[in-house]
């Protein structure tokens, strides 16, 4: 889903079109997330680690331009361009190239020649398999579909129960002559666009990385939000900024009407001269960036807008009344009112930024998470394997692997059953990943744990790969585990299923490696550190 909400970087949207064109599914959501975790966010690096960890594999290569007929197509090209490094090309023809860039929605037809100058030589390939895509993808889309109607349906309740509200508030005055029932409307449709306008800035100052704002902050000559909402007069104190007392001046006013205080006349009167003194503050603002600055905030001139607007409104349709009959009662109404909003905002200022602060943290932590160098470095500081597995449990996937992941688990342990179609999409996807399962049963066939262990280790000593890999996943996929239904569906003769003496070995090997808990895992011979799981090898071991 396209939303005004989930702008993202070029180069996520690079890739997300890129998987588009593979017919691969992964949500959008998920590959930003994915991508800007990474720690060498945004380089072609990133781009390739996030296929593996969707289980395409993929390659890059440098090439001599003149050569780009010969590649196969889509690929990834790695261009000169600051703003959109990645082009995305879909044709090659004689004297064009095809490909997606910049929106990285509408195809473009540029000249060979021009393309070729652009391009540093640089591509990436990719070839998807059969289970390539993201785990759980239909369940993470309805969550991101769910996400995004949060915002639109915040709007749609927004601009609901202003209307309702004020309607119902003008109901009884449409035949005073006193009051414009057409301009208190326009009134309230430009405080509900100065609390939209006046949020964006105060999610600015939230988060100021933001591509959609971004992409709004630069959509004129010489825009540049942040030059502005960072400045020396972008504050009224240290500790209030600008951009604060419109969101507190827009609620206020908005709150003032919706909530139907009357006299209508007084209160419109109200909002109206505040409109009028909040003028002077458009002539500065406009002043600050135009002669000062010299650069825009589009944000801001949003918001000088609407003020002008205002102004126009309350002059044209005579609203700017006297304030003769103003009560004691009201102006402390109004005072209440207007500083809902303040107290609102600084409640949940802290709030929103240790939000923010924590999503950095994450996000910086993963970078360091997913450092190769580091992973290695506390690799080798875990228990490593001393003693031998040769000949110990289940084989599965390529025994020419340059890579052995070691599980060890209990048939009937419920993490070691969530860890299995992890582990089988780890090595499927991964030609130089092999993996060895090894229970942790004592040979004793009172305990629940042996028959389904000395069946399945009689079913790997057969020989058939395929027959022991939807053995372990009928085993451990099903909802309910019942060795007699198992057994039948597998049955064994008496010659095979006398495993006792590889459930010792592999029970003594379980109490010399010191084994507390199932699944433990182990790569290449150390055990894997707390804060990695198996699905985080694929940015360690990808080919």
């Amino acid at each position: 889903m396209r939303s005004l909400f989930h702008q993202f970087e070029p180069n996520v949207k690079a890739v997300i079109a890129y998987l588009k064109l593979l017919r691969v599914s992964v949500n959008h959501t998920t590959v930003n997330e994915t991508m800007q975790n990474h720690l060498d966010w945004p380089s072609l690096l990133c781009v390739s680690d996030s296929l593996y960890k969707w289980n395409i594999p993929n390659a890059a290569y440098k090439t001599e331009p003149d050569l780009i007929d010969q590649l196969p197509i889509p690929f990834i090209a790695y261009t000169h361009d600051r703003e959109n490094p990645i082009s995305i090309v879909i044709q090659v023809t004689e004297d064009a190239i095809k490909v997606l860039s910049k929106n990285y929605h509408n195809a473009i037809i540029e000249s060979k020649e021009a393309f070729l100058k652009k391009w540093t030589g640089v591509y990436l390939i990719a070839e998807p398999l059969e289970e390539s895509g993201e785990s759980g993808y239909e369940k993470n889309k309805a969550k991101a579909v769910l996400q995004s109607f949060i915002p639109v349906s915040f709007l749609f309740l927004l601009f609901g129960f202003s209307f309702f509200s004020i309607n119902k508030t003008m109901q009884g005055f449409v035949d005073d002559s006193s009051v414009s029932v057409i301009g208190v409307y326009l009134q309230s449709l430009i405080l509900i666009g100065g609390v939209l306008t006046t949020s964006f800035l105060l999610w600015y100052e939230i988060d100021k990385t933001n591509p959609l704002l971004q992409k709004a902050c630069t959509g004129i000559a010489k825009g540049n939000c942040n030059a502005i909402l960072t400045g020396k007069q972008s504050k009224l104190f240290s500790w209030l900024s600008w951009s604060e007392v419109g969101f507190f001046y827009f609620a206020g006013g908005l709150l003032m009407l919706v909530l139907g205080i009357v006299p209508i006349n007084n209160v419109i009167s109200i909002i109206a001269w505040l409109n009028l003194l909040a003028l002077t503050y458009t002539v500065f603002s406009i002043y600050y960036q135009w002669r000062v600055a010299k650069q825009w905030c589009v944000l801001c001139l949003s918001v000088q807008a609407l003020l002008v607007l205002g102004v126009i409104n309350v002059v044209t349709n005579k609203l700017v009344m006297p304030l003769n009959d103003l009560s004691a009662p009201l102006v402390l109404k109004t005072i209440l009112l207007y500083l809902i909003p303040v107290l609102l905002w600084f409640s949940l200022k802290p709030f929103i930024l240790r939000l923010q602060e924590a999503k950095n943290t994450k996000r910086e932590y993963l970078r360091i998470k997913f450092n190769t160098e580091i992973f290695l470095a506390l690799l080798k500081k875990q228990k490593s394997v001393t003693v031998s597995t040769e000949g110990l449990g289940i084989d599965l996937g390529n025994p020419a692997a340059n890579n052995t992941l070691i599980k060890v688990c209990n048939p009937y342990c419920g993490p070691c059953a969530k860890a299995h179609p992890k582990m089988e999409k780890l090595i499927t996807a991964n030609a130089n990943i092999k993996a060895k399962i090894i229970f942790t049963t004592p040979n004793n066939i009172e305990l629940q744990s042996y028959k389904p262990s000395v069946h399945l280790l009689a079913i790997a000593e057969q020989k058939n790969d395929t027959k022991i890999k939807k053995a372990l996943d009928d085993w451990y996929l099903a909802e309910k585990k019942d060795y007699e239904t198992f057994a039948v569906k597998y049955p064994i003769n008496t010659e095979l299923i006398k495993q006792g003496n590889k459930i010792d070995t592999m029970d003594k090997w379980c109490k010399d490696m010191d084994i507390r808990a199932t699944p433990t895992f182990f790569i290449n011979g150390y055990q894997i550190p707390d804060a990695y799981n198996i699905e985080d090898l694929t940015y360690f071991l990808a080919e």
